[in-house]
């Protein structure tokens, strides 16, 4: 006979004893259960009893009558809160221990994780002994972890997006964007052949940009351990195999950032977003570096406010990470297009009657500063050749060496030095990319030619002179 469970307060008055006799006992042949009985599965599924008929109510993981007392199953996973909640917000309410999922750690953060404190829960200090018990538990743990070479590179691929949002303040959103693509990528064997920082970086970069979070290439590949090309590889990778519908950034994305970084005023930083966004209109914008573009417009209106502390061109570049060329290339598109009414904006009459002029210093220097013109002769030498050539020429006729020391870096940020007092690593002295200037300095020549024409001007303004290129 099947026992019969009864709540705790109530009696079932509708059994006698007589009913008992009836029963077959275990000696009698071997009988089947009743097809009208319900079983475990049918007794989750009940809305009333099935002995009185009386409502059902479930409360501690048991669900029994509320009429009989009847227990229909005692089996059911308690989903309540396991301590009471004063609070009266109800969305903080916490409804059972431990931390959430998180796409961010390898094992959706299942795992159990041991602790780096050298006390127990009572402060007492562990000794010797269990401290190198717990440190061996410690390592077996974090090894368990992992089963396969793939959970291994998923789980090192994940801390390094992880340390790179850090790294630069991205918000958790994006990570988590960024940590889908790179489970995306695992999946697809997409790794295979390529870095883990490669991809981690390339990863990232596609969250920023699905997320609608404004950064460069230069600044994922500033904080990821591989170079900027693995990075770029990477990324036109993963796009082609897993069609990720990435958002291309524009001028205005990156508008806000600079002007925030440049302390721009709010006026400045209005009048600028109008004429970006009439430039965007126009479609002038495509194929150009947004953040070229931002710095140029923010530049344009903030000097023909005539403001008296405004920005030279180099110190834009060097909030918006463009070269000045960039600034002022870009600058001269929103003159052409104010010009053509194009862009409609206030100040087209200043802008009609201000002269074309370069800032590669500030104004309070411009009546003492030469001008030189920098000629790239194509086709006789290369524009390495001709980087060199200017750099021999601020050196022999301005005394650049004087003013600067070997090695010589503008700042703390550059890992590479500008300018050598003799070849030395990543390149050889026989790499095709070092160039002398003088017996005792050397440069290294591989870069862009807007790069190389952003150092000319740079040096040259470390001796007080402007500079023209003429056919670069």
């Amino acid at each position: 006979m099947d026992s019969v469970y009864l709540h705790s307060g109530d009696t079932d008055t509708s059994r006698t004893d007589s009913q008992e006799t009836d029963s077959p006992t275990s000696t009698d042949t071997e009988t089947t259960p009743d097809s009208n009985s319900p079983t475990d599965s049918d007794a989750c599924s009940l809305s009333q009893c099935m002995e009185c008929g009386g409502g059902l109510q479930e409360q501690s993981g048991e669900k029994h009558c509320i009429d009989c007392g009847l227990v229909i199953d005692e089996t059911n996973i308690d989903h309540g809160p396991e301590w009471r909640n004063f609070s009266e917000d109800p969305e903080n309410n916490p409804t059972r221990v431990g931390s959430s999922l998180s796409v961010n750690v390898h094992d959706y953060g299942l795992s159990t994780n041991i602790g780096w404190s050298k006390t127990d829960s009572n402060g007492t200090p562990f000794s010797a002994k269990k401290r190198q018990k717990i440190s061996r538990l410690r390592t077996w743990n974090k090894r368990s972890q992992t089963k396969s070479s793939r959970e291994r590179g998923l789980r090192n691929g994940l801390g390094e997006i992880s340390r790179m949002t850090s790294a630069l303040g991205i918000p958790d959103d994006v990570q988590e964007i960024a940590s889908t693509v790179y489970r995306r990528a695992t999946n697809e064997d997409l790794i295979r052949g390529r870095s883990i920082e490669g991809i981690a970086g390339a990863s990232l970069l596609a969250g920023l940009r699905m997320g609608g979070v404004p950064r460069s290439i230069d600044d994922v590949s500033n904080v990821s351990r591989v170079r900027r090309k693995r990075v770029c590889r990477a990324y036109s990778h993963i796009q082609e195999k897993l069609s990720l519908p990435v958002k291309t950034p524009t001028p205005l994305d990156y508008l806000p950032r600079i002007a925030s970084d440049a302390d721009i005023c709010d006026q400045t930083m209005q009048k600028s977003e109008d004429i970006t966004m009439q430039m965007e209109e126009t479609g002038f914008h495509s194929g150009k570096d947004p953040k070229g573009v931002a710095a140029a417009a923010i530049y344009l209106v903030d000097t023909l406010t005539g403001a008296p502390d405004s920005l030279t061109q180099r110190e834009l570049a060097d909030v918006a990470q463009v070269s000045t060329v960039t600034v002022r290339n870009r600058k001269d598109d929103f003159r052409e297009l104010i010009q053509k009414g194009e862009i409609e904006s206030e100040y087209e009459a200043n802008l009609m009657s201000a002269p074309v002029q370069s800032d590669m210093v500030r104004a309070e220097d411009a009546e003492t500063t030469e001008t030189i013109t920098i000629r790239f002769r194509e086709g006789a030498e290369s524009q390495a050749d001709a980087f060199a050539r200017a750099l021999r020429r601020l050196v022999e006729e301005y005394g650049l060496l004087d003013e600067l020391t070997l090695p010589y870096r503008p700042s703390d940020k550059y890992l590479n030095a500008w300018l050598h007092s003799e070849p030395s690593q990543p390149f050889g002295e026989s790499h095709g990319y070092w160039r002398t200037v003088t017996d005792e300095c050397y440069v290294q020549a591989k870069m862009y030619g807007s790069k190389k024409q952003s150092r000319i001007e740079h040096f040259a303004a470390q001796v007080g002179v402007a500079v023209e290129f003429e056919g670069w």
